[in-house]
Parts: structure tokens; sequence; C-alpha cells
């Protein structure tokens, strides 16, 4: 790297810098909003909105306790207690089964003989559960007979069974029981008095089987809870959080401070720190970005000054635009500048960096993210794309259109209210036009200052209709049809070694134009065999055929034509010499018996190429020039003749600035040999006769 390259490098570190410090202080400035010094319970003398969509955090959590609390507890069926109570029930049973046994042994029972029975069951009950019993209910039982006392335990004991199997709490044990015994009745109404008697049993044993879960509740609530606060409620930008006259409350107050809308007693320092990692985040992938393209970054420092305050531009204007609507946002200004000067790529990624950058002062809002996404893409490829011969209300009108219509797509998606289509397709149209007319207006001032030619500009030179060319085309067809073939020649190369194609096509056009000072001095402009030099010493036509790269400049510079392309008219024979009339000189002088020519005065008083682009035109003028001379040939001698040629061109240095590496040289004699080729192939003979 040499002494200028690096403090090229230097500079542009240095104002990368200071551009970060810009930005972080600029959306700091945008994002932070004012702010008040209220306090709970404080009377607000403002209306007072939301600067952002922000979680309401609050509400929110009120809610989600809200839904915690009212998640009803949860009760599941005990199987141990409806064990419990169909055993009691069996057991019941089971006690007047062996008191039947012994007394109902004959057959046959007495009034004694019940009586002694019906205490004994009760002592046996009473000892076996501790309870109380209907004497009356064990009587009936006690003296029923024995089929009519088996079909009894047996039904008792399977509607039990029945009725556990559900989840009965304690106000529906009663109901439960008395639907069961009613179906019995109406099923056996023989029985009723039994029926009756068994209820009164499951009155005194059964117990509700719906115990309480408490693992299951708070799970229940939990999820209640979490479900709440995963969607928490948003309060929207432009929402009113407090009127002038209401009273500040918990509430109002957390939305105000969340949204940085309490002043405290200092600087915000905690603001400033989280804008700035926001910012440097985006910074650092924008390094690893141009470290990747490094080759696509190699820019004069006009056009790297012209990018830097283009990238400041939306985001400067975005603090005061912002205020006014979250849709007016200019981003497409510097998308189209960077587009025009890096092409469609690098202003893609640069254009999305430079939105994040803004986002925060337009509250991130993702409608006009989403907008500007999509016209960020029509916008690169619209204006960078130098193949296509979009003119400037292309460039104004396509980005235009597509961010109404991804307006109107956003809205339909969101399903707004018509007033708010009209409001944001409006504000999204009134953006990217004014974005864009004002970037193609700007141009011809930054052409002024930059070293680099936009496409639109390159496009408009080349419409054969431009007063230079058509004066070319008439007064030196010659001149002008070299000019068409070296275009074509510089086209092809600079593809192939990735220069600037459309550059090198344009500049071609005009790299002979001084030769319409004295158009019959040149070769390819001669008719009818003559010369005019045949009336002229040497160094007479050497003055004249030099003097053509100072002409073609004054030409250039008078009808405006952009510098860079003036450059490449002073640098497309560098500083080689005729070598036609240079060895007519050294003839002559040899005749006369004089010392040889100094070989200084017969070159041309330009400088050597500076860049890719005019370099390849160099080449491809000195070999379109030398193959028109030597006429058809076929590809190997054409190949022969090119390389022999660029040869000759490095051997005096002429290549030494130009960037070109041995790489891009041989690629350029392939472009070359392949272009020739096409251009010398055979072609089929017709018939005398044909049509």
């Amino acid at each position: 790297m040499n002494v200028n390259s690096f403090g090229t490098k230097m500079q542009q570190l240095i104002v990368m810098i200071l551009v970060v410090i810009l930005v972080v202080l600029v959306v700091f400035y945008g994002y932070i909003p004012d702010n008040y010094n209220y306090s709970v319970g404080s009377v607000s003398q403002n209306d007072i909105y939301a600067t952002r969509t922000i979680t309401d955090v609050y509400q929110t959590e009120y809610e989600a306790l809200m839904a915690k609390n009212n998640v009803p507890m949860i009760f599941i069926r005990s199987d141990e207690i409806a064990e419990n109570n169909k055993a009691s029930v069996d057991k019941y049973f089971e006690i007047i089964s062996e008191a039947r046994s012994s007394f109902h042994s004959d057959g046959t029972l007495d009034d004694f003989s019940v009586g002694i029975g019906v205490e004994n069951i009760y002592k046996n009950l009473k000892n076996e559960f501790n309870k109380d019993f209907d004497k009356e209910t064990i009587k009936t039982f006690f003296t029923a007979t024995n089929s009519t006392y088996d079909y009894l335990s047996y039904k008792a004991s399977s509607i039990v069974e029945l009725l556990m199997t559900s989840n009965i709490n304690d106000s529906q044990l009663k109901p439960s029981i008395t639907a069961q015994i009613d179906s019995f009745k109406e099923k056996n109404p023989s029985y009723s008095v039994y029926a009756d008697c068994i209820e009164r049993v499951y009155e005194k044993f059964l117990l509700p089987n719906s115990v309480f879960d408490k693992d299951a509740t708070e799970d229940a609530e939990e999820n209640a809870y979490r479900t709440v606060m995963d969607n928490p409620i948003m309060i929207e930008r432009g929402t009113k959080i407090v009127g002038t006259g209401e009273t500040i409350t918990d509430h109002t107050y957390r939305l105000l401070y969340d949204l940085d809308l309490i002043s405290d007693s200092g600087f915000d320092y905690f603001i400033l720190a989280r804008v700035a990692a926001y910012i440097l985040i985006i910074f650092i992938a924008m390094i690893f970005y141009i470290n990747i393209k490094e080759t696509d970054f190699n820019i004069d420092l006009s056009v790297f000054y012209i990018l830097i305050i283009t990238f400041l531009v939306p985001i400067t204007a975005g603090v005061y635009l912002s205020e006014i609507s979250s849709l007016l946002v200019i981003e497409l200004f510097f998308t189209a500048i960077c587009a025009m000067y890096m092409g469609v790529s690098t202003a893609i990624i640069l254009s999305v960096m430079n939105l994040f950058m803004l986002w925060p002062v337009y509250g991130f809002n993702i409608e006009a993210l989403f907008i500007q996404l999509v016209a960020i893409f029509v916008c690169s490829c619209v204006a960078g794309r130098q193949k296509n011969h979009f003119n400037s209300a292309a460039i104004i009108l396509f980005p235009t259109a597509t961010s109404v219509l991804a307006s109107v797509a956003y809205n339909f998606f969101a399903n707004a209210t018509r007033a708010e289509y009209i409001n944001s397709a409006m504000m999204t149209g009134l953006s990217a036009i004014s974005s864009l007319v004002i970037a193609v207006g700007l141009l011809p001032i930054y052409e002024l200052f930059s070293k680099r030619v936009t496409p639109i500009r390159l496009i408009e030179l080349s419409q054969p209709g431009h007063p230079i060319l058509k004066r070319l085309f008439i007064e030196a067809s010659g001149t002008y049809q070299h000019s068409m073939m070296v275009a074509n020649l510089a086209d092809s190369a600079a593809e192939a070694v990735g220069a600037d194609a459309l550059f090198c096509k344009v500049a071609s056009y005009y790299h002979d134009i001084g030769k319409l000072e004295n158009p019959e001095f040149f070769t390819e402009n001669q008719h009818d065999g003559v010369n005019p030099h045949d009336g002229l010493s040497v160094m007479e036509s050497v003055k004249i055929i030099t003097s053509h790269t100072e002409a073609g400049m004054a030409l250039a510079r008078k009808n405006k034509i952009p510098e860079a392309i003036v450059r490449v008219i002073e640098e497309h024979h560098g500083t080689t010499y005729p070598g036609y009339f240079y060895n007519k000189a050294c003839e002559e002088a040899k005749a006369a018996g004089l010392e040889m020519p100094d070989v200084n005065n017969f070159k041309y008083q330009g400088h050597i190429p500076t860049s890719k682009e005019s370099a390849i035109i160099m080449l491809a003028d000195t070999c379109e020039a030398a193959l028109r001379s030597a006429g058809k040939t076929d590809p190997e001698t054409c190949e022969l003749m090119i390389r022999k040629l660029i040869k000759g061109k490095i051997d005096q240095d002429q290549l030494i600035e130009s960037k070109l590496s041995f790489d891009d040289i041989e690629k350029i004699i392939q472009s070359f040999k392949k272009f020739y080729a096409g251009a010398f192939h055979e072609r089929i003979k017709y018939p005398e006769n044909a049509n």
C-alpha cells in the first residue's frame, strides 16, 4: 500500500468513526421523546400520547392475575372414597346377613326373635362403624324374605357402584342418590318401602367422592396467567395515555415511564447506551459486508463523501418528518444515489442498514419498515441496472408505484379502515416521489464533485442524437465507426474483468472526438487516396495527430461532458507516440546524416491510464486500429497481434497505474479474441443468381 492509499484509508476510517458518533446522537435525539416531571397523583397539564407501540405491562399483569384468580378449583374423583363407600354399604348388609343366617335357620321368626335379632345387628353395626342406625330400617331388612333380601342387598351394592363412577361433590350427592332411588322405585314399585330404606342407608354411609386437586388447580392457574402474559395488551402508537386535567394513576405513570416520558434529574445515559449498542451492531454488520466486497469499495474520496452525506440525509430528516407521520420516510433518496454509484446489491444492503438505523426514530413502525424494504429492492434494481435503459421518469415512477402497492397490501392484510388506506397510500407515495425527485435532481450537482458518472447520465450520453455524436457521424464517419468498434471491444473486456462496462462503452464513443478538429488528417476518414500529410513535414503531422487528445478534452468540456470521460480522452493514448511518424523521422534523419530525433518530442501530452476503464479503452483503441489496418485475419494470428500490442503498452509502462492485474490482462485478451473471432468468421457464399 502506498502512502496516498494509506492516507485515504485513514481519512475514510476517521470519517466513518465520526459518522457512527453522529448517527448515534441523531437517532438518540430522534428516539427520546419529550418527557414530563409527573408523579402518581399529579394532574396532567397536557394531552399525552404514546410515542411508539409498547406493551401495557401494568394492565397485562392485572388481567393475568384476574385470569388466575378466576380459575375454578379442580376436583377429581377419589377411587379410595368410592371404594370405601361401596365397602361400607356391603359391610352393612353383610352384618345383617350374618344375623339373618342365625335367626332364619328354621324359617320362622316371632316377635321375640325379631327384637333380639334387631338389637344384635344394631350393636354389631355400632361397634363396626361407631354410628347410630335406624332400627326400623334394620328390622325391614332383617324380616324380609330371603329372595327379597338377596335382591335388595345386590341392588344396594350395584347402585352404589354406579353412583361412585361419577365425580360427585357434596352438593351433588343427595340429588344423585334420590335420582337413583326414584329410578329403582319406578322400575320396582312393589319395593318402594325397601327403596326408602336403601336411601336411608346411603345417607348414613355415602360421602362425596370428589376431592380438591391442589396441583392441578395450581397448574391451571399458572396456565391462565401465562396465556395472558404471552398475549400482552398493546398500547399502539398515537393512543392517548392521559388527557389534560386528568390525574396520573399508578397505571398511567407506568405507561409514561415505559415510554420514557417521565423525566429524571439528569441526562439519560441508559437510553443513549441502548441507542449506541443498537447502531453499533448495524455498523459492525456493515463492516463485515464491506470487507467481503472490498473491491467494490475502492472508490474515490469524492464519491465516498457523496455517499456519506446521502447516507445521513434520511436519518437526519427522519427526526423531523417522523413527528408529522410515521410513514414519511425518505429512504429512497439514499437508495437511488447508492445504486447509481455502487450497483444493485450494495445499494440494497446499505439501504437496509440505513433503514434499520432510522427505524427507532419512527418508533419501530412495522408498516413503514415493510413498505420501505419492498421499495428499496425495486428502487435499487431500477436505478442500478446499467444494462437497462431506464430513464429518470422510470426511476421515479416504478419505486413510487411499488411503495403505494406495498402500502395497500399491508393495510389489506391488517384489515385497515378506508381512512387508514388513504392516509398510508398518500404519505407513502409522497415520501417516495419526493425522495426520488430530489435524488434525480441532485445528480448533476453530484457529478460536478465526483469523478464517476451515473448510469442515467451515461445512458443520455449514449444516445446517437447527442450533438457531438451526430457531428462525429457526419464529419468523421470513419472515426465514428472506429469508436463504435472500440466501444464493443471495451464493453466485452470490462464485463470480463468486472469493470464498469456501461462507462467503458459510452466513454469509447467520445474518446476520439478531438479528431473533429482535423478529421481528414486521420486515415480512417481519408477517401480517394488523398492524404493531407503528404504536404506537411513530419513534425507538423505529429503535432496535428497528437493534439487530438487536447482538442477532444476542450470539445468535451465545452459540451459539458463529465470529467470522468474527459479523463479517458486525455489518457487513451497515455504517453505513447505515433510509431509511423517517429519511424519516418528516423529514416529522414538517417538519410540526412543527422542525429536520431528525441522520442519525447513525438509523445502525446497526456497521462497514462489511472483506472481499469481508461486502460481497457486504451487497449481496445490500439487493437481495433491495428487489426482494422491488418484486415480480416484468422483467430490465431489475431491473438498474436493482440498480445504483441498489449505487451507493447506494458513495456512502455502505460498500465502501471491502471489497477489491472496480469489475470485481468489475460481476460481482456481472450475477450478481444472472442469478439474478433465472431467479427471475422467466414460467411456462406451465395450464388450470383440468388434472390
